[in-house]
């Protein structure tokens, strides 16, 4: 039995105590001064003023010695028992399972549940739970939903979605009840702030089945309506479980893993080298500059552009030969789009991405400070909108870029940084009837904001054609070979070489060595990354898809597959009318 509960018991027994013998003297007082009691009882006999003032203050100093025994009580549960459960577990069994007063005041402030699109019990991304006596917040999807939903914990504090949902207040009274129902209704929520329930514009399933194609990978997966903007899944890897985040020893090692960092939303704050998925901005801005009728050279050697000695080149060698726009997209051609690029200048290339909701900028050092954009997301909470406020995409293009580094930014090279977020939302606005960016939206029922034009309908129409070759014929055809005939598609794979810092194994630290200066320096090598971006169907597209996965290799043997399937799961769940 714990000192805790001794107190409270010593405690009340001293009131019993106390109680008991006010009463009995009360009684005797009472019983002696009747009829019979002696006439001279107020001058010194028992019940005399110095018997009574005697006998107060022994009643005096029983309250005082109780009072101080209260103060010292409640300050050893304020100062000493109140620490960490992991310190005092004696006072966390108290506080959580025989103190009800903590199990009212919890179910008191609930905040509402995470619903997915389709509002059911069982697809609920977060939920209250009993367990062992307690309500705990519940995440039926675990880690698969970590970095979208978050999480909500008394040691941790509220992260994403969740503490968005922690701001919420209660629904107004309903007006047109009657007067005492009012009353009721408001006399309840004074005792119970319950928050509102938010409905996402996610799919459970589709959330799920994003992860498991991530499982055992590092990367993300972003599938949103480019009709709309509402996100259908958002999943990054490797993940968190968020009953982890109260575990002091999970935790710890969640967030000293450097090698994998799980707690890194992939989708909204890791930069990428887009690679060949760049591509498509710069095909916008050649058909918006008219200039889809050139025709270059690609040879095994490469290509070096003017004033540069270094070479553009293909994968492998590879040498295309003549070719055209469209088949060049088809091929996916490094040296038909750095040649192109440049045709189309510095200055027009970054308007193009400015307009797809790249973030342009003079020079390649201030595009690394480019902080997070906030109001990107169409919501009036202001609060979901800086908790899944994304790191702003860069593009380079000013005065001091060369013609060699806007050759290598045309093919998704060099000074470009992207989020998966952004991606999704550039091959969505090919998707798009009028070549709009839509503003990304992850409550279900709002109505569609416009970020901005990209291109034109012509234009947009016009690059439609030209990925669903690449589906079709081209390097993405052998990844979609599985669900052809099923869903219509177009899209764009990548692959793209990122310097990345070498980890030793056993420490899970960079590897440093020290340079011929004795410069201590960070050993670094080339990672491959494969990306793929997308959608479905061809004719009205309902499904707009970005999937990266580090070290993965070629865009078309990795990250396209991941896409095939997603939009097949899309078709089954009803994402895909036609």
């Amino acid at each position: 039995m714990s000192f805790s509960f001794i107190a409270t018991l010593l405690y009340l027994l001293g009131l019993t105590v106390l109680a008991f013998g006010l009463s009995l003297l009360i009684w005797r007082h009472r019983r002696r001064t009747g009829a019979d009691a002696p006439r001279d009882a107020s001058i010194g006999g028992e019940f005399g003023p110095s018997m009574t003032s005697r006998r107060l203050r022994y009643v005096r100093w029983a309250v005082v010695l109780l009072a101080v025994f209260a103060v010292g009580f409640h300050g050893y549960w304020a100062l000493f028992a109140a620490g960490p459960a992991s310190e005092n577990e004696e006072f966390a069994l108290l506080k959580h399972r025989r103190d009800q007063r903590n199990r009212r005041d919890a179910e008191s402030h609930l905040r509402g549940w995470i619903f997915d699109r389709h509002r059911e019990v069982h697809r609920a991304l977060a939920k209250y739970r009993y367990l062992n006596g307690e309500v705990i917040r519940d995440y039926p999807l675990g880690a698969s939903a970590a970095h979208l939903v978050g999480y909500s914990g008394l040691q941790r504090g509220d992260a994403m979605i969740e503490r968005a949902v922690g701001v919420q207040t209660a629904d107004p009274p309903d007006t047109d009840v009657s007067w005492w129902r009012r009353i009721l209704s408001s006399t309840d929520r004074a005792k119970s702030v319950i928050g509102r329930d938010l409905v996402l514009s996610i799919d459970f399933d589709l959330q799920k089945a994003a992860a498991e194609q991530l499982a055992n990978k590092s990367g993300a997966v972003v599938v949103l309506n480019p009709q709309t903007g509402e996100i259908l899944a958002l999943a990054s890897a490797p993940a968190f479980d968020p009953d982890d985040i109260n575990n002091d020893d999970k935790w710890r090692e969640i967030a000293r893993d450097i090698k994998n960092r799980p707690l890194l939303n992939r989708a909204l704050d890791e930069y990428y080298l887009p690679g060949s998925t760049l591509k498509v901005i710069t095909a916008s801005a050649a058909l918006e500059a008219r200039l889809d009728k050139q025709v270059y050279t690609c040879r095994g050697e490469g290509w070096v552009p003017p004033g540069s000695n270094r070479p553009i080149q293909d994968d492998r060698g590879e040498a295309h030969g003549r070719m055209g726009f469209a088949e060049a997209m088809t091929h996916s051609c490094n040296q038909y789009f750095a040649q192109l690029g440049v045709e189309v200048d510095r200055i027009r290339m970054g308007e193009a991405a400015k307009r797809f909701g790249v973030r342009v900028f003079d020079n390649p050092l201030d595009s690394l400070r480019a902080g997070s954009f906030r109001n990107l997301w169409n919501t009036d909470n202001q609060v979901l909108s800086d908790v899944l406020a994304p790191s702003f995409s860069t593009y380079v293009a000013g005065p001091r870029v060369t013609k060699y580094d806007l050759a290598l930014e045309s093919i998704g090279q060099g000074y470009v940084q992207l989020t998966p977020l952004q991606m999704a939302m550039i091959v969505g606005a090919v998707a798009n009837p009028g070549g709009n960016v839509m503003k990304p939206v992850i409550e279900q029922g709002r109505p569609p904001g416009v970020l901005s034009q990209a291109m034109s309908p012509e234009t947009a129409a016009r690059l439609r054609t030209m990925l669903a070759s690449v589906v079709e014929r081209g390097t993405a055809s052998e990844a979609f070979a599985s669900v052809r005939g099923r869903i219509t598609a177009g899209g764009k794979t990548g692959t793209a070489q990122r310097s990345v810092p070498v980890i030793d194994p056993r420490t899970e630290q960079p590897v440093t060595y020290f340079d011929a200066r004795g410069v201590e320096r960070i050993k670094r090598t080339f990672r491959i990354d494969s990306w793929f971006i997308g959608f479905a169907p061809l004719d009205k597209p309902q499904i707009a898809i970005a999937v990266v996965v580090e070290g993965g290799g070629y865009g078309g043997r990795t990250a396209a597959p991941i896409a095939a399937t997603l939009l097949s799961k899309a078709k089954d769940l009803g994402l895909l009318v036609k």
